[in-house]
């Protein structure tokens, strides 16, 4: 008998579950109906657009097994404002389990913030499971974005220039 604090023993069972692989990616996009490209030079790569921000989703980790959704913030900011932008991704990462985001250097001067969701099935996956990913990495990671635009209000207007 169960006490009725007791969950009865569950075994874990890997029955159902597919490696996942960029054909499994692709299907789960196409079935939300989200258009994509794959990347010409990276083949463990497709690239998207959402909310007017860039969007790569990629097979990562041993033996392609991490699926990764990274996305990238549609403003470009002068290395000038590095530590602000720091802190507000810092204060994010503080206060969330995810997704991580980051600042990078992406040329001379300019910086890129970033947004990505990791999501490891090395054991393999489900269709939802892939969907639930692919789902959770884009509404997180947008959710960082709009949340910096509110954050930084009318200096968006100077950060492109």
């Amino acid at each position: 008998m169960i006490a009725p604090n007791e969950s009865p023993e569950k075994t874990d069972s890997t029955a159902g579950l597919a490696p996942v692989s960029m054909a499994r990616l692709e299907e789960s996009l196409n079935r939300h109906g989200y258009a994509f490209v794959e990347d010409d030079e990276h083949a463990e790569i497709v690239r998207a657009r959402f909310d007017d921000y860039r969007f790569q989703f990629m097979l990562t980790g041993e033996d392609l097994g991490v699926l990764q959704t990274r996305g990238r913030w549609s403003h470009t900011v002068d290395v000038t404002r590095k530590v602000q932008m720091i802190k507000l991704c810092n204060e994010w990462n503080m206060n969330r389990i995810w997704p991580k985001v980051y600042v990078r250097r992406e040329s001379e001067g300019l910086l890129g913030v970033y947004g990505e969701l990791a999501a490891d099935f090395r054991a393999g996956a489900l269709d939802s499971q892939i969907d639930s990913a692919i789902k959770c990495g884009l509404s997180t990671v947008i959710a960082f974005f709009h949340s910096l635009e509110e954050r930084l209000g009318p200096e968006l207007d100077e950060l492109d220039t």
